[in-house]
């Protein structure tokens, strides 16, 4: 299987580097996180109408728990390069029962983080292990690149208000973009080699800078420093229907982290990785306590690290401890924040691009290390779930409205029901 020994890291998962290379990798990770942050908090808020003052403080607090959950994670957790921030799941069920108040939605959210902190604490995963094989993991890894291409699309076309149906120059500077990361990823050497993504960033940014294209009026009128207010304290209330939701959204949530766990242990270490399921599984919990405790959506681990770690060739986990402190930081300091929601969406999407590309490489690489030859029985096992997910993804969000909320959490999420699927065609209809 890939694993550290197979790719030459600069440096390896518990190695630790110059403060000052890690503010680059971290400031690299954030940049790559951010939008999804943004994005997340714009729903959110939009769906229970907050004021302005009020969307920026639910992004304040967003940024505090995110980046305090990858220090926690990195440090103590999981203890992999895995960036945390607001769940898929989580958000939809939030946005479904937007229409209940936020006490409601905070009485979910913590009997939901609960039970995932008492599954990760009672070790329950144990008995998982046995069934992630090579054809199981080598499909989590494809599916995080498919399943994300509904999101790359927007961003690499120029899709905007403006322009709804894309712009074919947009598309062909991120092609270009595209190549360019590619390109530093292999030619450049040394500690420069491993900045490739952040380098494509800063080169992407400086281009729309010069045709006028990016928008700084976020990073004039936004302060140097705001205190990230607390949200009135309420009681939270205790309803059925918000709580098998949430239940539900958090047994996706246990998926998600697990197939994320998973895929960065096979490019990194395997060594930790049963110990790194349940630590990672339990702190996930205790985010969704504390994400319910001050209503916003809870944390997941982010499935599209995996890819990244490839590319930049920079495995460690201190990384991650950097890009939490900048995020933390980050919601105290509105004008840092500004600055990484300047970066173009296109920009964004081309790095993204180019990580997911070397994950695809590493789940094929995952798949064909087997000792047997791949049989047409494999080759079901293997295809099926990747195009039955990818088309998850691809339906329009108003095609699962109808849906109940527990329905939407898991039909709705292309890896999820790509995850469920290859496990049951591996484990079961063709053992």
């Amino acid at each position: 299987m890939t694993d550290q020994q197979d790719v030459n890291y600069l440096y390896a998962v518990d190695d630790r580097l110059p403060w000052w290379q890690g503010l680059v990798y971290g400031l690299q990770w954030a940049a790559i996180v951010f939008p999804s942050l943004i994005i997340a908090c714009a729903l959110a808020g939009q769906a229970l109408q907050l004021v302005p003052s009020a969307q920026v403080r639910f992004l304040q607090l967003t940024l505090l728990v995110s980046g305090a959950f990858c220090i926690i994670q990195s440090l103590w957790g999981h203890r992999y390069p895995l960036l945390e921030g607001p769940a898929t799941a989580l958000l939809l069920t939030f946005i479904g029962l937007a229409h209940g108040g936020i006490q409601t939605i905070q009485g979910g959210l913590l009997l939901g983080g609960l039970l995932l902190a008492t599954i990760g604490a009672f070790r329950v995963l144990r008995t998982l292990m046995a069934f992630f094989t090579p054809n199981v993991v080598g499909v989590i890894l494809l599916l995080i690149a498919f399943t994300l291409l509904p999101h790359l699309v927007p961003r690499l076309s120029g899709v905007s208000p403006q322009h709804p149906d894309g712009q074919y120059a947009v598309f062909a500077f991120s092609v270009v973009l595209i190549l360019v990361i590619a390109f530093l990823s292999r030619r450049l050497k040394g500690f420069w080699q491993t900045t490739a993504m952040f380098l494509g960033v800063v080169l992407g940014t400086t281009v729309f800078g010069f045709l006028g294209l990016l928008d700084w009026q976020p990073l004039q009128v936004s302060p140097w420093f705001a205190y990230p207010k607390p949200w009135p304290l309420t009681a939270p209330r205790f309803q059925w229907p918000a709580m098998l939701a949430f239940s539900l959204a958090y047994v996706a949530v246990m998926v998600n982290s697990v197939g994320s766990i998973q895929g960065i242990a096979n490019v990194t270490d395997r060594s930790r990785l049963p110990d790194a399921l349940h630590r990672g599984i339990l702190v996930n919990g205790l985010a969704g306590i504390c994400c319910g405790l001050v209503g916003i959506v809870g944390t997941v681990s982010y499935s599209m690290s995996p890819g990244v770690v490839l590319v930049t060739r920079v495995a460690s986990r201190f990384t991650i401890t950097f890009c939490g402190v900048i995020l933390a930081g980050a919601a105290f300091a509105p004008k840092l924040a500004a600055l990484f929601a300047v970066v173009p969406d296109p920009v964004v999407g081309a790095a993204l691009c180019v990580g997911l590309g070397g994950q695809i490489g590493a789940g094929l690489a995952i798949i064909n290390s087997q000792q047997h030859r791949l049989s047409g029985r494999d080759y079901l096992v293997i295809g099926l779930p990747v195009i039955v997910g990818t088309l998850v993804s691809l339906l329009p969000t108003a095609f699962f409205n109808d849906m109940p909320a527990g329905g939407q959490v898991f039909l709705g999420n292309g890896l999820i029901v790509g995850i469920l699927l290859v496990l049951l065609l591996e484990h079961g209809l063709l053992r």
